[in-house]
């Protein structure tokens, strides 16, 4: 939904606060409780720390102890100008910031670097904010800060004991109200707590603060999993019925592997706590112990159902001018329910010590050091089990047109607001039409477990100092330090792959027909243009337990195993039960990271005007070492259809890699008052990020199943070298009247050692393809001598028919078939990009009336941008977007409301399988907040996340290859918050 769109919405929020303000107001006998610590407090610290600095920062404070605006510091960062966030089970959890995605920008906590899993990116949604005081996004870096923030670096800061001596404490509750829900409990707890205290003169402080948050919601969304490109004309295909209306001149085109609806619910349990200790014997001396925890344990059951081409003969197509198949009809397609259940958990935990010493009238030296680690692991089951189920026409593949689906791309609306609409014709479990599905025509194809676990341990050691200039001249001070961070880096991956059990109809007799419910999909994706009605309008539900049961019973009967499909049965080691197996992957990095730096802060006047420069230089030296286990593959099982899987073996092999870089980076920041409200900066500085810390393995991954035309192998590269960003800023800033400035920034990056991801074409060992060999080009000969169109289910039956196995045997390779071709793709340091853009932002307090507004616009360019129209692998960077957010705040006497308007426009989120352009469509969100404050110690309020229940697009290319689209609904907070 556009921007100016919005603004309605926006227009509508503020017109209710307003209508509601002077009820609160008119109770006299409560009106000499006044809001001391409320939004208007939290701006007017922000914006004194904007314009004290010297570079360009923003910031976010507590409105008090406890209390920070909101419930999410993603949710909060996004109203920083240049910040934008990513958004997950509809809540922020990554930032972006001018332009650049999350692995770009850089989050301490207290100034420390905390470990992540996998990648950089700090997921926000793990922290709570209760023990947050403060968030600094510095967008200019200097000499003393911790590299890794290309973007900008974002410092958490918590509260201490000893900056606010004596007693003080804070309880509060929410109810939770996700009108998402079905399953869960539709009011869910959040409780809160932070308590401070000083004793021994105040130069003992203790803090102690706890959160618990629990979230039960449901999301909606229509997927299509692959968009299949096409480069040749549709040989074989009925091709009187089939309308082509592209126009690309290389003629490819892109068909849809199938569409599905799906149904999630979530349940996420969160934990945060934190312990400070300090001591401060003298005034020279301040010692702080803090230890940090959080954990976030999250489980979700899923129900997919749609329907599945093979790749095969199709009945009628539309192709537009883009080359996109806007309808499908194949004959034969599957109709596939997929119960799934996932269950993971995160943990992070720091314990830290930091030493402030006072060692002269002009020497102050700073010890700090921690050590810290992340986990994230997979529970139960583990991160993924799923069960696929259905119905298909197949009976032995003798009648492939008994039923027939379709995909409809064509509605009107959908374009800018829909989603894909699929139809199919059912079959029982003889293959025979029928009307509508029954339970007694449910069978199984495919179960499978994904469990993975990844941990980073982080130890770091900082000492910094600072000198002070006490006699006269420019130079006021001058900062230099050491640091050394070691990061150790393991993941591990367990893959079942898709274990076979039976095929469709074969297999329906090992559930009850009565296990299965039909379920309507009347109002399912009713926020998109063309959904809540849909040609097939319910659905065949069942429970995770009651499936799995069946599916284990399967396994277990070796007679039908006989009768039946596939020769092969599933791995000893699973013990015929379903489970995740053997880990098959283990990679492991040792990242060692050493810098010291120097920096000179000056103070000084041109023409009267006062002018603050801060010149540094950092030196930054890394050393990688690289190792892991891998499971070789031995085959390829061509299962039937158009499945296939690995075979490996049973012994795992060692590799090993190392890289080491060292770098440079001068900075160089100044401010000038041109007048008391008028402030310029302007800022050169050269910054790193190091790349993804699992792209610096050593090993080879075979990924995913090895389906025709989806053959991928990655691989590590622990050589690789830190991006490396040239940044200019100069901005201009006007504070006209108290909580009141309006302002304006130009920045340019230049960033060389941007990743490329590299795809080449590669053979590995023996590994060969059953699928273009002699057997096959004889079977699709025969098939064509018949008149058939060659369709990959009947090409498999038929070579095994051919080499007098049973029609469902999995295929081997032999020694007369070729080579398999795999994607192999690789990052490599290959490309420079060049974005520059202006941020702009203003904010107001109306004298005396409580009313106070603050709005910012980013818009963000350069030649990174990605061509949709390209189908080979190209350059480009992922998260660039415009945004815009606009806030209307009331404060006065016992109330204070607001509500915030954001907005991001579209932007690429990445490639797909094919190298294909992946973007989220544009999305804006309303949400809204009021309290009321009872006494003193007692305030009452209410949050609202996204009000105007937004959905949110995702699509291949062109905005008809939807790829995903989800829905969730507003998020309401009721809660009361008490002070002591």
């Amino acid at each position: 939904m556009s921007f100016k769109k919005n603004i309605l919405s926006s227009s509508i929020a503020v017109a209710m606060i307003g209508s509601v303000v002077p009820a609160f107001a008119e109770d006299d006998a409560i009106e000499e409780v006044i809001v001391e610590g409320g939004i208007r407090a939290s701006l007017l610290k922000s914006i004194d720390r904007k314009r004290n600095a010297t570079g360009v920062v923003d910031a976010i404070t507590a409105e008090d102890m406890g209390k920070f605006p909101d419930t999410n510091l993603a949710e909060s960062l996004q109203r920083i100008t240049g910040v934008s966030i990513n958004r997950s089970n509809g809540e922020g959890s990554q930032i972006t910031v001018r332009g650049m995605g999350p692995e770009f920008n850089l989050v301490t906590l207290n100034g420390r670097q905390m470990p992540t899993v996998g990648g950089r990116s700090f997921e926000f949604g793990n922290i709570a904010t209760e023990a947050v005081s403060a968030v600094e996004v510095y967008k200019t870096t200097d000499a003393s800060m911790p590299t890794g923030g290309i973007g900008a670096t974002v410092n958490m800061e918590t509260a201490k004991p000893l900056d606010n001596p004596g007693f003080s404490g804070v309880l509060g509750g929410k109810a939770v109200m996700d009108t998402s829900n079905v399953n869960g409990d539709d009011v869910t707890p959040e409780v809160a707590g932070v308590f401070s205290n000083t004793f021994a003169d105040d130069t003992i402080g203790v803090l102690l603060s706890a959160s618990y948050q629990d979230r039960d919601n449901r999301e909606q969304y229509a997927a299509v999993d692959n968009w299949m490109p096409r480069s040749t004309p549709e040989a074989g295909w009925g091709n009187d019925n089939i309308t082509d209306n592209n126009t690309r001149e290389d003629g490819m085109t892109w068909y849809p592997q199938n569409a599905g609806y799906n149904i999630a619910d979530n349940s996420r349990q969160r934990q945060n706590s934190q312990l400070v200790l300090q001591f401060a014997p003298n005034d020279s001396m301040t010692t702080t112990l803090d230890y940090t925890n959080s954990k976030v344990e999250f489980e979700g059951e899923r129900r997919g159902f749609g329907i599945w081409f093979g790749n095969a003969a199709t009945d009628t197509a539309t192709i537009n001018e883009n080359g996109t198949h806007t309808f499908v009809q194949e004959p034969g397609g599957d109709y596939a329910n997929n119960l799934a259940r996932g269950a993971y958990q995160n943990r992070n935990e720091s314990l830290g010590l930091n030493i402030e010493w006072q060692a002269s009238d002009n020497l102050t030296l700073t010890f700090d050091a921690h050590d810290s680690s992340a986990i994230s692991e997979g529970m139960g089951l583990g991160n993924d089990a799923y069960l696929i189920t259905g119905n298909t026409s197949a009976s032995g593949f003798d009648d492939p047109a008994a039923n027939t689906a379709n995909i409809d791309l064509k509605n009107a609306t959908y374009a800018s607001s829909g989603i894909p609409v699929w139809d199919i014709s059912f079959v029982d479990v003889d293959g025979n039409p029928q009307a509508e599905l029954q339970g007694s025509d449910i069978g199984s194809l495919f179960a499978g477990i994904v469990d993975n676990y990844a941990e980073n341990e982080m130890s770091q050691y900082q000492l910094d100092g600072v000198w002070e200039n006490a006699g006269d001249g420019a130079l006021q001070s001058i900062n230099f330090g050491v640091a050394k961070t070691e990061q150790n880096f393991k993941s591990t991956g367990a893959d079942s792959g898709q274990l076979p059990a039976g095929w469709w109809g074969y297999s329906a007799m090992f559930w009850e027909d009565d296990m299965w419910v039909k379920k309507s999909t009347d109002g399912l994706l009713d926020g998109f243009g063309n959904g809540g009605d849909f040609p097939v309008g319910y659905y065949m539900d069942s429970t995770f337990d009651e499936v799995a049961a069946g599916y284990e019973n399967i396994i277990d009967d070796v007679e039908y195993w006989g009768q039946c499909c596939y020769a092969a049965s599933w791995p000893a080691e699973l013990g015929g039960k379903l489970g995740a197996g053997p880990i098959d992957t283990d990679a492991r990095v040792n990242e060692e990271v050493t810098s010291v730096y120097v920096q000179a802060n000056f103070e000084d006047e041109f023409n009267g005007m006062p002018i603050t420069t801060v010149a540094g230089l950092r030196y930054e030296e890394s050393e990688v070492v690289s190792s892991g286990l891998e499971t070789p593959v031995l085959d390829m099982a061509w299962v039937g259809g158009n499945e296939w899987s690995y075979i490996r073996a049973e012994e795992q092999s060692f590799s090993e890699g190392s890289g080491s870089t060292n770098e440079f980076l001068p900075s160089l920041s100044m401010s000038m008052d041109i007048t008391d409200q008028l402030t310029s900066r302007f800022a050169y500085s050269r910054s790193l990020a190091r790349p993804p810390i699992n792209s610096l393995r050593s090993t080879t991954n075979f990924d995913g199943n090895p389906k025709v035309g989806q053959r991928k192998v990655s691989v590590g590269n622990p050589q690789l070298k830190p991006y490396i960003s040239d940044n200019i800023d100069l901005s201009l800033e006007y504070y006209y009247d108290e909580g009141s400035y309006i302002s304006a920034g130009y920045f340019k990056k230049i960033v060389d050692n941007f990743l490329v991801s590299t795809t080449t074409k590669e053979t590995f060992g023996d590994l060969r393809d059953a699928y273009l060999g002699e057997r096959a080009d004889a079977a699709r000969a025969e098939i064509e001598a018949n008149g058939d169109a060659v369709r990959d289910p009947n090409l498999h039956a038929l070579i095994n028919t051919n080499q007098g196995a049973a029609t469902q045997d999995q295929i081997l390779p032999n020694a007369t078939d070729p080579l398999t071709i795999f994607d192999v793709t690789r990052d490599t340091n290959a490309e420079t990009g060049n974005l520059h853009g202006w941020e702009i932002a203003a904010q107001h307090m109306f004298a005396d009336t409580g009313w106070g507004v603050v709005a910012n616009a980013t818009i963000v360019n350069g030649d990174v941008n990605a061509d949709r129209d390209i189908v080979d692998f190209q350059f480009a960077l992922p998260g660039m977007s415009d945004s815009a957010n606009l806030s209307v705040f009331y404060e006065k006497d016992q109330v204070s409301a607001r509500v915030s308007y954001n907005w991001r426009d579209e932007y690429l989120n990445g490639f797909d399988q094919h190298s294909s352009p992946v973007f989220n469509e544009a999305y804006s969100q309303v949400d809204l907040s009021a309290s009321y404050q009872v006494n003193d110690d007692l305030q009452l309020f209410v949050e609202g996340l996204n009000v105007t229940d937004q959905v949110q697009r995702a699509y291949v290319r062109y905005t008809e290859q939807l790829i995903r689209g989800s829905q969730y609904g507003p998020l309401y907070n009721l809660g009361a918050r008490y002070t002591f």
